[in-house]
């Protein structure tokens, strides 16, 4: 085990068989490869982002973990995208804290007329470099006004793995997210793409996600951590323990080695007094402030806690 370590935190390359025996090992000896490897780096810097629920429910897709899919009976907030003003508005204040704002809507996709409304908002907007959006499919003349208007980074989660997407969503497949992603590296986006946890899947499927994010090149991989919603066909799961998201973390890390690293949604439930702990598992940044249909930590709390750890705010 300490040779591997070594090695990967040297430059390795690890195959599927051998990231899946980390799930195996004790919790202190995995973090010897993933803090190392997070250090490389990443430093001792910290990326923070929060995002906005520009457009909320009655969703056309049928994830099932989702509160905003049209398919599950949940009490969630329905409206039509928001005013860009106050996108605008919420954007700027949130940027005076964190190092990217993420505009974020419910559904398959936007249509030509919302597309162009925040265009038209991006065009203005002071600090359009650090916005990114995540509004699901997007044909090729949105991605070039997109483009045109200033936006450098593109949100879109594969979720999970090839195998095990079909007992998730059914709407849509999974090669139009690969598809949907492969088009935005190809009109020069920054790719945000992660996946969800705790569905129900194996550790075999979380590492072949890793491996296929590492083959798509997506610069920072959001990992998101089940709170299962009433109303929602996943309502019944348990949540994962503290120690089994870490571990998946850390695999990531020692998987990916380059790209950000983001904790997300669910690590405030999920891992509670150990939030900490992310860093060590190889995180190089969070999402702060709420996650679309849940609320989140602050932001206070969250500087003190980089802070405390002699970490630094990126």
């Amino acid at each position: 085990m300490e040779d591997l370590t070594i090695e990967i935190a040297n430059g390795k390359q690890i195959t599927k068989e051998e990231a899946l025996k980390f799930f195996d090992f004790e919790l202190e000896d995995i973090f010897l490869a993933s803090a190392k490897i997070r250090r490389k780096y990443k430093g001792d810097k910290v990326k923070v982002c929060s995002i906005i629920n520009a457009k909320s429910g009655q969703c056309s897709e049928d994830c099932k973990f989702c509160a905003q899919s049209a398919f599950n009976k949940t009490d969630v907030k329905v409206y039509s995208l928001v005013d860009t003003e106050k996108i605008n508005e919420v954007s700027i204040k949130a940027l005076e804290n964190v190092g990217c704002f993420g505009i974020v809507s419910s559904g398959n996709s936007l249509n030509d007329v919302e597309i162009e409304k925040l265009c038209e908002m991006f065009k203005k907007h002071k600090k359009v470099s650090h916005l990114g959006v995540s509004i699901g499919r997007i044909s090729d003349e949105n991605f070039l006004k997109l483009k045109k208007a200033g936006i450098k980074k593109m949100h879109h989660n594969l979720e999970t793995s090839e195998n095990f997407y079909p007992n998730i969503c059914s709407t849509h497949s999974y090669q139009e997210r690969v598809d949907t992603i492969k088009r935005a590296k190809k009109f020069g986006f920054e790719i945000c793409s992660g996946g969800l946890f705790g569905m129900g899947e194996s550790f075999k499927d979380r590492v072949d996600l890793a491996f296929t994010l590492k083959e798509l090149g997506s610069d920072s991989v959001p990992m998101n951590f089940l709170m299962p919603i009433k109303g929602t066909a996943l309502e019944h799961l348990p949540t994962m323990t503290p120690v089994e998201i870490l571990k998946t973390i850390a695999v990531f890390r020692i998987i990916l080695q380059t790209p950000d690293i983001m904790i997300c949604g669910g690590r405030e439930v999920n891992l509670r007094d150990l939030q900490s702990w992310i860093f060590q598992a190889g995180a190089n940044g969070l999402m702060t402030g709420g996650y679309l249909t849940i609320s989140g930590r602050n932001i206070t709390s969250d500087k003190q806690m980089i802070k405390d750890l002699d970490l630094e705010i990126e």
